[in-house]
């Protein structure tokens, strides 16, 4: 074989080897490429759901602040309407002396705080005003019970054993403070369609 012959041959096996590892090289780094573009894809999707986790959970935290928000200023206007209703009923009660029908109320009242003390020696609190309306109906009712005008009331009127063990309350505003605890949910079912704590 020619010298010539031989330096070709070598300098054709060199090409073909420089050949084979550039194309090896392309290879490996076309693998590296995608290999690395995978893990780069899992990474971000990896982050991707790391802060959508975080995303939701602090929309979650946002949307549980304001439905509280909500609430508390819905209860507190709920409130507000039930304390306004009572305070205007409460304006309407403390006239119940000038209208017609008070002698039949207080006779009631009166026969519930008897009734209530039945057996015992009955002292009645009632306001000034209501004097002679409780002295004229004492006879009516034939009861025989002690008065006293120690109490200021929009009407009604309260009783007591002698001795003091045993006391009634019944004037207006104890009735009305009675009626407001009992009838607060009703209220609130009349106003809003359910209950006072939603």
């Amino acid at each position: 074989m020619p010298y010539e012959q031989l330096i070709e041959s070598v300098e054709k096996c060199a090409d073909d080897k420089i050949r084979g590892v550039k194309e090896k090289a392309i290879r490996d780094a076309e693998e590296m490429i995608s290999e690395a573009r995978k893990k780069d894809e899992i990474i971000k999707k990896r982050h991707l759901d790391t802060v959508k986790k975080t995303v939701e959970s602090e929309r979650r935290k946002s949307l549980g602040k304001i439905h509280e928000k909500t609430r508390m200023h819905l209860i507190q206007a709920k409130e507000a309407v039930f304390v306004q209703a009572f305070t205007e009923a409460r304006k309407i009660l403390s006239s119940v002396r000038g209208q017609a029908g008070y002698e039949d109320f207080f006779r009631n009242l009166l026969n519930e705080v008897v009734h209530e003390l039945e057996g015992e020696e009955i002292q009645l609190h009632i306001d000034k005003r209501d004097e002679a309306l409780c002295k004229k109906l004492l006879p009516e009712l034939r009861l025989n019970c002690g008065v006293v005008t120690d109490i200021t009331c929009a009407g009604g009127l309260n009783a007591s054993t002698s001795d003091g063990r045993f006391v009634i309350f019944n004037t207006v505003e104890s009735r009305f403070e009675r009626a407001k605890v009992l009838l607060k949910l009703d209220v609130y079912a009349a106003l809003y369609g359910g209950t006072g704590g939603t």
